[in-house]
């Protein structure tokens, strides 16, 4: 009777983390919460800032390579055939 009693506390703190975890992500109890500051919107019309796209940016093709793309990398000379490396 013991093992069955564990067997089922076990079950319900499972499922009561399940439906804690499935509240906290649901969008739906934000209004729930009785210490959060509501805003107020500022007045006014909105109106998108540019209306065509932001200047300077070509959407059509893609991100360009960084300046340094082309740097010369400096790696150590390889060894000579046959000799032994130096410590």
């Amino acid at each position: 009777m013991g093992q069955s009693r564990r067997i089922l506390r076990s079950l319900r703190v499972a499922i009561g983390l399940s439906l804690a975890l499935a509240a906290a992500g649901c969008e739906s109890l934000e209004k729930l919460n009785p210490f959060e500051e509501h805003k107020k919107p500022l007045p006014g019309a909105r109106q998108p800032v540019f209306p065509e796209g932001v200047p300077g940016v070509d959407y059509s093709s893609g991100p360009g390579q960084p300046s340094n793309s082309n740097a010369a990398i400096d790696l150590p000379n390889p060894p000579a055939a046959g000799s032994t490396p130096s410590r």
